[in-house]
C-alpha cells in the first residue's frame, strides 16, 4: 500500500460526479417488466430528486425535518432485567420472486426498553455497483451481501446479524405461538387484475393464524408501504407479548441464529416501535418510493441503538466509488470493506476508463487527507491523490484499479 505524499491531480483528472452505471439501467428494465410504467416513473423521479439534492446541498438534505413521532407500545410489562445484551439484528422477509416485503431492525438495547424499527422496502439509498435504488430491490440485484450493504449504507450501522427468510420460514418461526390476537386499524384488501376488491381482514380485532402472517405483512391492496407497516407493528406487538408470557414458544430454527437472540431479548421488556422517518417522492399508490429524513433518522438511531453503534450521517465520510476496471460488482466488493469501517457511499458509477491499474484515493481539501488515509487503510491498496478541483458533495473519491482484489 502506498504511503508516500499524495499526488496532485489536474482539475479534470477525476470526474466529480460521473453518470450512473449501465447496470442501473438494466435494473430499471427488469423492474419495468415486473411492475410496469408507474414504478419506472416513480424511480426516475426519485433519481432526479436525489441527484439534485446531492449537487445542491447534502447538508440541507441531512437536516430536513420530519413531522412523524415515534410511538411507544408495550409488548408486555417491563422486566427488571437491565442487561438484555443481544446485539442489533435485522429480520428481512422475501417473497418467491426475491422481493423484500419486510425489513425490521431489532435493537434490544441495554435496559428494559427495546426498539423495533420498520424500514419501508421502497426507501431509496445508494446500492454499491447499482446506483440509487430501493432497499427492497437489493436482494434481487445482488443477493444477501448487497442487502447488508444497502442497510449499512442507509443506517450507518455495522450489521453483522441479518437473517433473510422466506414465507415458509416465517410461518415456522411464528407457528409455536399459535393464533395471535391482532388489531387491524384499516381493512386489508386484495385487488385483482380485473379491479375486483376482496376484503381479507376487516377493521377490528382478528385472530391471525401463523400461516397467514406472511400475507398479512406483505399484502398492499390499495395501501402504500407506510400504511402497511402499521400492520407490521400490530404483528410484532402481539407476537412479542405472547413470547413474553411463554418464552419457550420461540423455536430454534436453522438459519435464524442471528435474530432469535434479539427477539428473545425484546420479549423480556417493553418495546418502542418506529417506522423509519421518510417522505414519499411520488403522488401515491402501492409502489411509492421514499427519501430518508436524515436528521430525524440520526436522532432515532441515537435513542434506539447502543452508544457508538450508529455513526449518523454527519459522522461518516462521504465516498464516491468509480469502477476503473470494468469488472462487474467491483464497487460492491469495495463497499464491503468501507461500510463496516464507518464510511458512507453516496455515489457509485463507472470511471472514464477501465484501464486503471492502481487504485486512486482522491481527496479535495487538506483537511480531508486523514479521511482519505483511513479509506486507503481500509482497502489495503491505493495511492493518495489530491485533486485541485473542489467538490462539495463527497469527501473522498475511490477510483478502483486492478490492484484491488476484494
Amino acid at each position: 500500500m502506498t504511503t508516500a505524499s499524495p499526488t496532485e491531480l489536474a482539475p479534470d483528472a477525476v470526474e466529480p460526479h460521473p453518470p450512473r452505471s449501465p447496470s442501473t439501467e438494466r435494473a430499471r428494465r427488469r423492474l419495468e417488466r415486473r411492475r410496469g410504467r408507474r414504478r419506472q416513473q416513480a424511480r426516475a423521479a426519485c433519481v432526479i430528486a436525489m441527484s439534485i439534492l446531492l449537487v445542491v446541498s447534502v447538508v440541507t438534505f441531512n437536516r430536513s425535518r420530519h413531522s412523524g413521532k415515534v410511538r411507544n407500545t408495550p409488548a408486555a410489562e417491563p422486566s427488571r432485567a437491565t442487561g438484555r445484551g443481544a446485539p442489533p439484528a435485522v429480520l428481512a422477509v422475501r417473497d418467491a420472486e426475491g422481493v423484500i416485503s419486510a425489513v425490521s431492525v431489532l435493537a434490544p438495547g441495554s435496559g428494559s426498553d427495546g426498539h423495533v424499527i420498520m424500514v419501508p422496502p421502497g426507501t431509496m439509498t445508494e446500492l454499491p455497483a447499482y446506483g440509487l435504488d430501493a432497499v427492497g430491490r437489493s436482494f434481487q440485484l445482488g443477493g444477501a451481501p448487497l442487502l447488508r450493504a444497502a442497510l449499512e449504507n442507509l443506517l450507518g450501522v455495522n450489521l453483522e446479524h441479518i437473517d433473510l427468510i422466506d414465507d415458509a420460514s416465517l410461518t415456522a418461526l411464528v407457528a409455536p405461538a399459535g393464533a395471535l390476537s391482532v388489531r387491524v386499524s384499516s381493512q386489508v384488501e386484495q385487488v385483482e387484475p380485473s379491479g375486483r376488491v376482496t376484503v381479507l381482514w376487516p377493521v377490528g380485532e382478528t385472530q391471525l393464524a401463523p400461516a397467514d402472517v406472511p400475507r398479512f405483512l406483505a399484502e398492499r391492496g390499495q395501501q402504500n408501504d407506510l400504511a402497511r407497516l402499521v400492520r407490521h407493528q400490530a404483528f410484532w406487538s402481539a407476537w412479542l407479548a405472547r413470547l413474553h408470557a411463554e418464552p419457550a414458544l420461540l423455536p430454534r430454527l436453522a438459519g435464524l441464529e442471528n435474530v432469535t437472540p434479539a427477539i428473545r431479548a425484546l420479549a423480556k421488556g417493553s418495546v418502542q416501535y418506529s417506522t423509519l422517518p421518510v417522505e414519499a417522492l411520488d403522488g401515491g399508490g402501492g409502489d411509492q418510493v421514499y427519501r430518508v429524513r436524515q436528521a430525524e433518522l440520526d436522532d432515532l438511531l441515537k435513542v434506539a441503538l447502543p452508544a457508538g453503534v450508529a455513526l449518523g450521517a454527519e459522522g461518516r465520510t462521504r465516498v464516491q466509488l468509480l469502477n476503473g476496471t470494468g469488472a462487474v460488482g467491483q464497487s460492491q466488493l469495495v463497499a464491503q470493506r468501507l461500510l463496516p469501517a464507518g464510511f458512507r457511499i453516496v455515489v457509485t458509477a463507472n470511471a472514464k476508463s477501465f484501464s486503471y491499474r492502481e487504485t486512486q484515493v482522491v481527496f479535495y481539501r487538506r483537511e480531508q487527507q486523514s479521511a482519505a488515509t483511513r479509506v486507503q487503510q481500509a482497502l489495503g491498496v491505493g495511492k493518495l491523490v489530491r485533486s485541485r478541483q473542489p467538490l462539495e458533495v463527497v469527501d473522498v473519491t475511490v477510483v478502483v484499479g486492478s490492484d484491488f482484489k476484494g
